[in-house]
Order: structure tokens, then sequence, then C-alpha cells
């Protein structure tokens, strides 16, 4: 066994034996656990020096009381959320479904025989977002990225599959043709585009360079579909509150590329407006910009 494989399995040890821990204390009692043990450890480790950084260079304003606090709630929902890994397949049980709320249906339904591609960032519990899309019916995908270890890539793709979403579909060109195939299908897509994408587009988040995922902005100016902007918020505990908001359609008659650039800026200005005003439950610890910018 080489010593990357080895790497490999000691990684996905320490990091799947928290979840049995966690499913023995069941729901409620994981999810406060996890975000207490986060909140205390996270901010003493090194790469919460990144998240300072990024929130200083977003939002300079900021006092160091107010970034310290950030990083610790941060830290707190981020515990909370791989806690909840243990359980994520018990939310689309009758009995918690009224966990995660819903608002803007309506928008969905008025597509439900176009298709639309549902995008969003890492607020709060992400793994949750699609999960209201298949439970109402609707057909399609999720968009992933790849975890950098293959054996916890493949345990979480396998619980999303189950608790989540059904057709789970890698970023980049091994994913492209099920991404087309769903688009062509009039069904939907759900993904999350706050992560830097070095062969992206050059776009702004909080006035800063960022190359950004052009994928939403390039099929609806290629294929006309809808672009549906997400909100997903921790409300108390361990319940939720998505917000879908107003579609972005492109413009039929303009240049692609023009389309394409405009719609990843509008997505970007709006994951920066849903940051500023629920900071504390994104996760900040993306190298979301260059050092230079």
């Amino acid at each position: 066994m080489s010593s990357k494989a080895i790497r490999y399995r000691l990684e996905a040890i320490a990091a799947l034996l928290p979840i049995g821990v966690f499913k023995l204390l069941g729901l409620e009692r994981a999810s406060a656990f996890g975000g207490w043990l986060l909140k205390t450890i996270g901010p003493r480790v090194g790469v919460s020096r990144r998240a300072r950084n990024n929130i200083k260079r977003a939002m300079p304003e900021l006092s160091e009381a107010e970034v310290e606090k950030i990083v610790r709630d941060m830290w707190e929902n981020l515990g909370r959320t791989f806690a909840e890994y243990a359980h994520l397949d018990r939310f689309r049980e009758p009995v918690h479904r009224e966990r995660v709320s819903l608002k803007g249906a309506e928008y969905v339904d008025a597509l439900k025989d176009e298709g639309g591609i549902l995008v969003s960032g890492h607020f709060a519990n992400w793994e949750l977002m699609p999960l209201h899309l298949h439970l109402l019916g609707y057909k399609g995908g999720e968009v992933y990225r790849h975890a950098n270890n293959p054996m916890i890539d493949k345990w979480i793709v396998k619980l999303r599959s189950r608790a989540i979403q059904p057709v789970q579909i890698p970023k980049g060109p091994q994913g492209a043709r099920d991404v087309l195939r769903v688009v062509r299908a009039k069904g939907f897509l759900c993904m999350l585009v706050d992560q830097k994408m070095n062969d992206g587009i050059e776009a702004t988040l909080f006035g800063i360079k960022a190359m950004s995922p052009a994928t939403p902005g390039a099929l609806a100016a290629r294929y006309g579909v809808a672009v549906i902007p997400a909100t997903f918020r921790r409300t108390d505990g361990v319940h939720f509150e998505q917000v879908l908001h107003e579609p972005i359609f492109a413009d039929p008659d303009a240049d692609p590329l023009a389309e394409t650039v405009r719609i990843t800026q509008e997505l970007n200005d709006f994951l920066e407006a849903a940051i500023r005003d629920n900071p504390a439950q994104w996760l900040w610890l993306h190298n979301r910009w260059p050092k230079d910018a």
C-alpha cells in the first residue's frame, strides 16, 4: 500500500469515526455538541488565519471583536453541519421535514415545464439546499466538487445520493454531459457557486477580483434556462429557512459571452448581499481571492 493510500485511509478514519459518535447522540445533541466543540477549537487552529484575513478584506469596516465573533460563530455552524452528516438522511422523514422551511416555491412552480438552475453558496448546512426540489418531485441533479480524499468523497456522494438528491454530478469535464442532459430534459440543477474557479470568469466579490464559476451564466445564455438564486439560513439549532429568489434570465438577443459575464457578476452580487446579511453562517475558509487582488 502506498504512502498516499495509507494517508487517505487514516484521514477517512479520523473523519468518519466521529460520525458514529454523533449518530449515537441523536440529531439535536450531536449538532449542539459539534457546534460547541468547533467553536472552542476552531478559532485557535492555523486555517482560521485565512478566515480572519478574508473577513477583513471583504468588510474592512468591522472591528477586531466583530471579526472574532464571526470566526467563532462560523466554526460553530461548521461544527453543527459536520455533526449533522450523521443524521442527514433524517431530514427527508416526514417527522423532520418542518426543520427546513421553504419560501419562494412559486418561482420553481412557474418553471416546472422549463427547468432551471438553483444556485447558492456554503451557507448554514448547505448539504440540505437541494432537498426540497427532490421532495417536491422535481427531477434533476446536484453538482458537487470532489473531496480531495477519494474515500471520503465516495462516502459523501453515497450519503447525498441516499439522503438528499439521487443524481450526483461531479464538477468539471466528467460531469459536463450529465449537466447538459438535465438541462435538455428540462430538469433542475442545484449547485454552489461561491468557490474560486480558476478556469471560470473574472468577476468581483466585495469589490475584489474573484475567479468565479461561469456554468450558470453560460447555460442561461446558451440554452435560455433560468437561474434561481437561493439563500439558506440556520434559524435555531437544527432548523433552517430556505428562500428562493426571483429568477435571472439571459437576454436571447444579447452576446452570449457578455450575458455569461453579466449573470456571473449578478450572482456574485447576490452572494455578497447574502454574506453581509448573515456573515457568521458563510464558510470563510475558502481561498476565495488571489493575494494580489
